[in-house]
């Protein structure tokens, strides 16, 4: 297999499908939440949301050595699965209806972060 395909299948592969993921289960959770008359769940979210997102900086803090604790590898991957719950949060607070300015420009502001994951 060559280079090229490696980083292909590694890398851009499983981020598209993530973001991708990220797009469906989203919109999943807010028809779920509509089917079910529970939208005022929705409102509540985006603090628990960012907090995950927040959290999700231990991996930066100790790869550039500002915190000792921790295995770098596991925290990459606590990083990540933090980072993408967080960002499902957020989401589904935003909604998939356009009732919401605010919340909208939010996550039209944090896309490309989302969407430059891999490029760390």
């Amino acid at each position: 297999m060559s280079l090229k395909a490696r980083l292909f299948s590694r890398e851009v592969l499983p981020f598209y499908l993530a973001l991708g993921a990220l797009a469906v289960v989203t919109v999943l959770c807010d028809a779920l939440l509509h089917y079910f008359n529970l939208v005022w769940i929705g409102r509540y979210l985006g603090i628990p949301g960012v907090l995950l997102i927040l959290g999700s900086f231990g991996y930066s803090l100790r790869k550039r050595k500002l915190i000792s604790a921790g295995r770098p590898v596991q925290l990459l991957r606590l990083h990540e699965w933090m980072a993408w719950a967080g960002s499902l949060l957020v989401l589904v607070h935003a909604g998939i209806h356009f009732n919401a300015i605010l919340g909208w420009l939010a996550v039209w502001r944090c896309w490309p972060c989302w969407s430059t994951w891999p490029a760390g």
